[in-house]
């Protein structure tokens, strides 16, 4: 699977993106749902899954404790692109980078089993 944006330049998003497979929860007017964060960047970010906020959509996404207003720009095969209302501070971005490094080599689902753990949802 390609990265966010084009693999070969020339596309239009400067910002350095961060591959993050991370659970993800996004919120609309009408409902929440998670979904697997692909990749961030300060600008915005790449989601995957079977029930996304559609083409024009402006959500809330959470991930990690961070939180970014935005709209999705295009969806496309279950996965869709979003770009922030304003760009992220870097601290928020490196804090997502930082839950990427830890978890690396575990699924999503197997980093949000292990969240619960750690908190005493699961036993």
């Amino acid at each position: 699977m390609n990265a966010f944006g084009k693999c070969n330049g020339g596309g239009r998003r400067s910002s350095a993106r961060e591959t993050a497979p991370l659970i993800a929860v996004f919120s609309t007017l009408a409902r929440s749902h998670d979904a697997v964060l692909v990749d961030i960047s300060q600008t915005g970010a790449r989601l995957s899954g079977d029930d996304l906020p559609q083409l024009g959509e402006d959500f809330i996404l959470t991930v990690e404790g961070v939180r970014a207003v935005g709209s999705v720009v295009w969806a496309v095969d279950g996965q869709c692109g979003v770009v922030f209302d304003g760009p992220l501070p870097a601290t928020d971005v490196e804090s997502v980078r930082r839950k990427v490094s830890r978890f690396a080599g575990l699924t999503p689902r197997m980093k949000a089993a292990f969240d619960d753990w750690t908190a005493g949802f699961a036993r």
